[in-house]
């Protein structure tokens, strides 16, 4: 699906599932863009009864190396993704539907960016190996659970997993978190850091977590 801002800036949605769903999920790839894991993961969800969007912010662009692509998700205009992901918000809504935010990695970050400014349009958040955004300072503007999952393989954790749950019991906010011997990227089959073990567990729960708060 073909969406456009206010701005007039075009962009591209993976779409699936049920038009009439009443629980959707806005799925934020990481900084490798739209891949065919992020499309496998839409699928799964639809066949659970899910409203799927998977929106690309690289408009189709694909970095060769981590090089490009730390040099690319750097080059991009912050109030262009807002606009964009916004725009996607406004576009899964619907009557009696609840929504939900997941991204990895940069995803995740878009995520938690996301239910800062638009709270109110966001039932659940589901953010993988990301920096923390959320913080003793803000996380009273955000309105629905999160679920974390952090990569035990990272030298930032466990610090980081612990500033959130701090954050989040500080505000009285739900949170829900896993952690897995495994690296960053883990979910991701084409990546080197890939374990499927983890993937198919931090599957499950997010599905349960999602099923939980959004039905």
């Amino acid at each position: 699906m073909e969406l456009a801002t206010p701005a007039g800036e075009v962009f591209h949605n993976y779409v699936i599932g049920p038009e009439q769903a009443t629980k959707a999920i806005l799925i934020i790839h990481d900084w490798w863009g739209v891949l065919e894991y992020n499309r496998q993961w839409a699928n799964e969800f639809a066949k659970q009864g899910y409203r799927v969007f998977v929106i690309d912010l690289y408009d189709g662009y694909h970095p060769p190396d981590t090089k490009a692509a730390g040099e690319y998700m750097r080059s991009l205009d912050p109030e262009i993704l807002k606009r964009k992901i916004q725009t996607a918000l406004h576009a899964l809504r619907a009557p009696n539907r609840k929504i939900a935010i997941l991204g990895w990695s940069f995803g995740g970050l878009q995520a938690q960016q996301t239910a800062l400014q638009y709270s109110d349009l966001i039932h659940a958040i589901v953010i993988y190996y990301c920096r923390n955004l959320l913080n003793k300072n803000n996380t009273k503007q955000i309105k629905c659970p999160v679920l974390a999952i952090f990569a035990e393989a990272e030298k930032t954790w466990p610090d980081k997993q612990a500033e959130l749950e701090y954050a989040m019991l500080e505000a009285g906010k739900i949170l829900e978190f896993y952690s897995y011997d495994a690296g960053h990227g883990f979910i991701n089959p084409d990546s080197p850091r890939y374990d499927g073990e983890a993937a198919e567990e931090a599957w499950k729960v997010t599905l349960a977590f999602l099923d939980k708060y959004l039905n």
